[in-house]
């Protein structure tokens, strides 16, 4: 079972924007099942026979992708919260200036945003973020901060900002993902 850095994404923006109109969480539902990635949802069978003859089936809350190993959603989740959390408390101490959220929505509506955009930008605010966590996890907790504020600022660009930022996040910061794993 392994950790998936797309089901992290969508997980945190479930977990950090919870009262969003209907558009976000339109958007974030076919961010999360795009392109046919996910092959099937696994589940077991309780054993139980249902009063209309069927046997129930309940999820393991585990996903598989195709090419990849089979996705832990459980522990996907719980390093979600851990990064929401952090999140919440990096924009108390940071307070991240809308001028800069405004220039990763432009750079979206102007087809400019691209990885090397989104580093520069991360990097920019760990720069100025307070001393005392791992600059790595901060820079996850960074990114997705931007990624929450931009969707939540035009939902209709969700797509795009989650797929720049899942691959950023996935070229970059794997190996520090999968030390929390290893943590949790």
């Amino acid at each position: 079972m392994s950790l998936n850095v797309k089901t992290i994404l969508v997980s945190y923006l479930e977990i950090d924007i919870k009262n969003h109109k209907d558009e976000f969480w339109e958007e974030l539902s076919w961010f999360a099942r795009e392109e046919g990635k996910l092959v099937a949802q696994m589940g077991r069978n309780d054993g139980d026979l249902e009063t209309d003859g069927n046997v129930q089936f309940r999820s393991t809350g585990t996903i598989v992708y195709e090419g990849e190993a089979e996705v832990d959603e459980e522990l996907c989740r719980r390093i979600a919260t851990q990064l929401a959390e952090m999140g919440d408390k990096l924009e108390r101490e940071m307070r991240i200036k809308p001028e800069v959220v405004n220039g990763i929505v432009d750079a979206l509506l102007n087809h400019t945003l691209n990885e090397e955009y989104l580093a520069a930008t991360v990097q920019s605010l760990v720069q100025t973020a307070p001393p005392g966590v791992e600059q790595e996890l901060m820079s996850v907790a960074i990114a997705l901060i931007l990624t929450k504020k931009a969707v939540t600022n035009v939902p209709s660009l969700l797509h795009n900002i989650c797929c720049t930022t899942t691959h950023f996040i996935e070229r970059n910061y794997r190996a520090c993902l999968e030390r929390l794993a290893r943590q949790r």
